[in-house]
């Protein structure tokens, strides 16, 4: 293993991690999330149920595994560059999207299904709040700006990035990266 690349340890965990969440969704599309059980989405993905709680407490947890994915890379970079940190953030964004894989149709899947059932929404907005609280910590870590000030950087980012997501799977934007930085260049024009 050479700096920088995960161990095999790790890379395990990581597609266990994503399998569990692949059957979670795959499940509910096909059967409605109310009707999702835990040993269904444990079978699905080839472990235990004991497995299963390994990795998530819930399978609300497990359905949103991947929403807001910040690798510890990408934040490191972001806190230790320098610059205006709107270009920081605009280079953050467009690097998790880069390194994300893209299916329209299983995007728009998962809108139908948190349409369809309500319920999952909490969960949904949870991670998203977990995701800007990080990007907050690392604000204040690169900038030293106080709380208050990381916490609204974070949420205007968290926007540009709903309006990206959303401006691809409307067909806004030809794909995922190209929205983003369509996003952000929008916000450059509100400030100069």
């Amino acid at each position: 293993m050479t700096a920088g690349q995960p161990s095999l340890r790790e890379r395990r965990r990581t597609e266990t991690t994503t399998s569990i969440a692949e059957a979670a969704l795959d499940l509910a599309i096909a059967n409605g999330w109310d009707a999702v059980t835990v040993d269904e989405i444990a079978a699905r993905a080839g472990i235990s149920r004991r497995t299963f709680f390994n990795y998530f407490a819930t399978k609300d947890e497990a359905l949103f595994s991947n929403a807001v994915p910040w690798s510890e890379q990408n934040l490191a970079t972001f806190t230790s560059s320098d610059g205006p940190v709107v270009d920081a953030l605009e280079l953050l964004f467009v690097a998790r999207t880069s390194a994300e894989k893209h299916d329209r149709e299983r995007s728009l899947q998962v809108m139908r299904l948190v349409e369809s059932s309500p319920e999952l929404l909490p969960g949904l907005l949870g991670r998203v709040a977990q995701g800007e609280k990080a990007l907050a910590e690392a604000v204040v870590a690169r900038d030293g700006v106080d709380e208050f000030t990381a916490q609204a950087i974070a949420a205007i980012a968290g926007a540009m990035a709903r309006v990206s997501g959303m401006g691809w799977l409307a067909g806004l934007q030809p794909d995922p990266v190209t929205a983003t930085r369509a996003a952000w260049s929008a916000l450059r024009s509100l400030t100069s």
